[in-house]
């Protein structure tokens, strides 16, 4: 077998491993309310850019869009693809080993190419129709970021090979990320009207990136770093859905004898009734996972931001969407808290377990989505707005709220 086809075939099992874990998170109906309505609204939005600028660019400075472009174009790591089991078999035939390290770098520099035409074809009704680019300054600009997007990744590998604090390592990340916007920003605006500077800057560029990859391939002692790496890189998708979930399967920085949050278990509602107990040990443990209340604070942020950029029309279907989601994960996170163990020390019965049930449906699921409402209002032209839609979206969920609960009182046993 040779080191191409022994690429061929390792980039395959990788993309099998990573769209088995997305087929887990991602069913029919994530696809069928979240995802195909956001990219029929996203590709109906970025025509009428084309056609005609959005209002909020006037607020944005050109020399801003240097950011999510770099950040799109390096969305992309340089992986070898070497496997533990290597250095039984492969190791041995130093030949094979360069040959893998080649055509893995060049795939992925071929998949740092694809992100940024990708980002600049995102952001291209932007700089066209709204600060009005021509196609050579696009195009001058388009090349230095890509070949920013190359020096930028390989020097990160470096970083990390050479730094092992995960603290310190952040400020050579940072300084390499800041040089490369400030030389992006540069070029867009003056440098690209120079061809002189264009073909030096091109060449330097250019040179940097074959003196690392030269040394990357020749440099010796990296395979248990490599093999380390590409682990972390293989399971990219699984360490994502886990820490959405409150797993986290890297390194712990510190670990915690008390909780950070509540170290005297006092009640936060001074009422004893059993529910208001149950309840506020169910906002204890929800406040004590970041990653369940990272859920509602990004439906809430990313709601908001489109009710904002998107028309009113669809404005009101963000909204009833963003209920879904709302009473969707309080749903799943209160029948996570019920089947825990120490969930399991309160004596349930059918009346306890459904006033439980519907005031801790509320907790996180009324402020988020009355803020929701509110902005929605914010955003409609007109005062009544700002009345009508937190007035109308609190009856609207407390009715799905009882909706939902008369549907899991009827399908419960009795």
């Amino acid at each position: 077998m040779t080191s191409f086809q022994l690429l061929k075939k390792r980039v395959s099992d990788d993309r099998r491993y990573k769209l088995r874990d997305l087929r887990t998170a991602l069913d029919w109906t994530v696809w069928f309310y979240i995802l195909i309505p956001a990219l029929i609204v996203s590709v109906v939005y970025y025509q009428s850019w084309w056609i005609m600028a959005p209002e909020w660019l006037n607020f944005v400075p050109e020399q801003a869009m240097m950011v999510p472009l770099f950040l799109g174009a390096t969305w992309w790591s340089l992986r070898v693809y070497l496997e533990e089991a290597d250095q039984v078999y492969i190791l041995q035939n130093q030949n094979l080993v360069d040959g893998l390290k080649k055509w893995g770098m060049v795939h992925s520099l071929l998949k740092g190419s694809v992100l940024t035409l990708f980002s600049i074809a995102v952001v291209l009704p932007f700089l066209i129709t709204g600060w009005n680019w021509g196609m050579e300054q696009v195009v001058i600009t388009g090349i230095f970021v890509l070949l920013a997007s190359w020096n930028v990744n390989v020097c990160r590998y470096f970083i990390d090979l050479t730094i092992q604090s995960i603290w310190i390592k952040w400020i050579p990340l940072m300084m390499v990320n800041v040089v490369s916007i400030g030389i992006l920003v540069f070029v867009s605006q003056v440098g690209w009207k120079s061809r002189e500077f264009v073909f030096v800057g091109v060449a330097l560029l250019l040179v940097l990136l074959i003196a690392q990859l030269y040394y990357r391939i020749k440099v010796k002692g990296t395979f248990f770093h490599d093999v380390m790496m590409e682990r972390g890189y293989k399971q990219s998708v699984t360490n994502l859905l886990m820490k959405q979930v409150g797993v986290s399967s890297g390194r712990t920085v510190l670990v915690r004898k008390k909780p950070f949050l509540f170290k005297g278990s006092k009640r936060l509602r001074k009422q004893g009734s059993p529910e208001t107990r149950i309840v506020d040990l169910y906002v204890k443990w929800l406040l004590r996972s970041p990653g369940k209340v990272q859920y509602y604070l990004q439906v809430t942020g990313w709601g908001i931001a489109a009710i904002f950029l998107l028309p009113l029309v669809v404005k009101v279907i963000v909204l009833l969407f963003a209920l879904y989601a709302f009473i969707g994960l309080s749903k799943a996170d209160w029948h996570e808290f019920s089947e825990r163990s120490y969930a399991q020390l309160f004596q349930w019965d059918q009346q306890l377990r459904e006033l439980s049930a519907k005031k801790a449906s509320k907790v996180f699921t009324m402020p988020c989505f009355i803020l929701v409402c509110v902005m929605t209002g914010v955003a409609f032209p007109g005062w009544i707005g700002m009345l009508l839609f937190p007035l109308g979206g609190w009856v609207m969920m407390m009715g799905s709220i009882r909706m939902v609960h008369q549907d899991v009182r009827s399908s419960s046993p009795q």
